[in-house]
């Protein structure tokens, strides 16, 4: 299709292509930018209810607007194609960086963003439902990035148990493994072992078979990944084995606890010795060599400086003298190195010094005052921070840096919020003038729920549902409606027990309304298909292989959907 247009969008290269879609590389010439798109298989697109589960996917990671997660930007169908068009990230994967263990500095980056990503989506409803390195992307910037969130439960996995089932084998969490509910700890899980894989080069898991492996996840303890990499501390594996406890209730219950226990543990783990400075494995850039040996390396000039900072917190004056020569012969005028030798001597001979230390501070505190006066804050941020590493106990600097980093964050949201507001205003406006209402109803209501009165939003939402079929706003027993929209939501969300209780129930209200017995007939199915996946994990847990092949084989007689 390289070459052909889809709507405003021409495609210019195929970068993938998957078990339910193929992505491209399209430019969009209206904005001159490069997006991505991913292009429903046709089988999908026939099947009308694969196409809805499609488009409301979409609709509900489209709310979805965090730094670390890829940005849905469209929805569309043209000429019997339906695709989704989204942030085209130039870039690399943690998959194409894995094999062998990264930094401690690595590790904790990458935690923080994905938790970061995970804990807002969380608390939107939503579960990723499949982490792994292929769907953890780095911008040219070095911004990390979560994708095909919530898109993924479309797919009919060839890696996973069997259909029903839905995830990659290696990173699976025990109640994924065994056909159970999930909700946001059981993405916790998966990140867990992709920090597994980062300190170790190697999934704790990896069975001969996709069923073997789990049943590993569901019923073998993990392994000890300082016992496979001994560079790593107690405390964080420590923190390695919390994250990967088989009951969900007793693993780290947000992103948020997992990336702070890990950030402590890998602050006392790096804690200095008086002038011994040294690293424990490889970073990013590293690409040949081992990561992990014996002899412990000197630290590159970055790593050293910040070293230097943690032995002025601390005020080891005798270290940082020590450590701030090492840098200097190194580079005679690197960063603010000279300054911090100079007051660090000072503190060293003399205890506080009233001449240069205090003199710099008064001097750096005039300066950012001024900045902050006149509106450069960005400025007196960088003056304060200069303080602060010269004089960590600088009450005044440090609460002016608080004050000074809440406008900055303030100004940045309001920023941010602009744009996107803008962004949804011109989206809406694209989707009106393509009649389709649904979606533009969906972005106008969006837009209302960060400004009512954005433009002439509230406006356009009235002449949108106006467009819409009565029977959506208007018309049909309340009670039917408010049934079938909890049975649909159900099997959007694949609990087939709920959407046949719900199905039935409708069918109870309304037996001639269309639609409905074939609704009910595919939930009873994925019901049933559900139970066997669940029954079949089971057995394979507890070693019974031969009956859980049958189990499997069980499924496969069903007549597919």
């Amino acid at each position: 299709m390289v070459g052909e247009t889809l709507g405003q969008y021409r495609l210019t290269k195929e970068l993938g292509k998957g078990g339910f879609a193929t992505v491209y590389r399209a430019l969009q010439p209206a904005l001159n930018r490069h997006v991505a798109i991913k292009i429903l298989h046709p089988e999908y697109v026939r099947d009308q209810r694969a196409l809805r589960r499609f488009k409301r996917e979409a609709l509900a990671v489209a709310r979805l607007n965090h730094p670390n997660i890829v940005t849905v930007f469209d929805y569309g169908e043209h000429e019997g194609r339906a695709y989704l068009v989204m942030e085209y990230i130039e870039g690399s994967t943690l998959k194409g960086r894995l094999g062998k263990p990264v930094t401690y500095a690595a590790a904790l980056e990458l935690v923080t963003a994905v938790a970061s990503a995970l804990d807002y989506a969380h608390s939107k409803a939503l579960v990723h439902r499949d982490i792994k390195p292929a769907n953890i992307l780095f911008t040219q910037e070095g911004r990390i990035v979560l994708s095909d969130f919530g898109i993924v439960r479309l797919a009919d996995d060839k890696s996973s148990l069997t259909r029903g089932v839905i995830g990659t084998p290696y990173y699976m969490s025990p109640e994924q493994a065994l056909g159970r509910e999930v909700d946001g700890r059981s993405d916790l899980y998966s990140l867990g072992i992709v920090l597994f894989e980062m300190f170790t080069g190697r999934v704790p898991f990896k069975g001969e078979s996709p069923v073997a492996t789990l049943s590993m996840h569901a019923s073998l303890p993990v392994p000890s990944a300082r016992e496979l990499n001994p560079s790593l501390t107690e405390g964080v594996d420590r923190i390695v084995r919390i994250a990967l406890q088989k009951t969900p209730d007793e693993r780290f219950q947000t992103g948020l606890e997992l990336r702070s226990a890990l950030a402590e543990a890998i602050a006392e783990a790096e804690r200095p010795a008086d002038s011994t400075i040294v690293a424990a494995s490889a970073d990013w850039s590293s690409t040949t060599g081992t990561t992990h040996s014996s002899t412990p390396q000197p630290l590159d000039a970055e790593a050293m400086y910040g070293h230097l900072l943690d032995l002025t917190r601390l005020e080891n004056w005798r270290g940082a003298v020590a450590l701030a020569a090492q840098i200097l012969a190194q580079d005679p005028n690197y960063r603010d190195v000279n300054v911090i030798l100079a007051s660090a001597s000072n503190e060293l001979r003399y205890g506080r010094s009233t001449t240069s230390v205090d003199m710099q501070v008064r001097d750096l505190t005039g300066q950012a005052q001024m900045a902050i006066a006149t509106g450069r804050l960005v400025e007196s941020a960088t003056m304060l921070e200069q303080i602060l590493r010269i004089a960590p106990n600088e009450a005044h600097a440090r609460a002016l840096l608080e004050d000074v980093n809440e406008r900055l964050a303030a100004e940045a949201a309001e920023r941010q919020r602009a744009t996107r507001l803008d962004r949804l205003y011109a989206l809406a406006q694209s989707k009106m003038r393509s009649a389709d209402w649904r979606w533009a109803n969906h972005i106008l209501e969006e837009i209302v729920a960060v400004e009512a009165e954005y433009r002439d939003v509230p406006e356009l939402i009235v002449k949108v549902r106006a467009e819409i079929d009565d029977d959506d706003y208007n018309l049909g027993p309340k009670r039917v409606a408010t049934l079938r929209d909890q049975a649909e939501t159900a099997m959007a969300e694949e609990r087939w027990a709920d959407a046949v209780t719900g199905w039935e129930q409708v069918l109870e209200l309304e037996p001639g309304l269309a639609g409905v017995r074939e609704s009910l007939e595919i939930a009873r199915h994925h019901a049933t298909l559900v139970a066997l996946n669940a029954h079949a994990a089971e057995l394979a847990a507890s070693g019974r292989w031969e009956e859980a092949i049958e189990k499997i084989e069980e499924t496969k007689m069903l007549r597919p959907f």
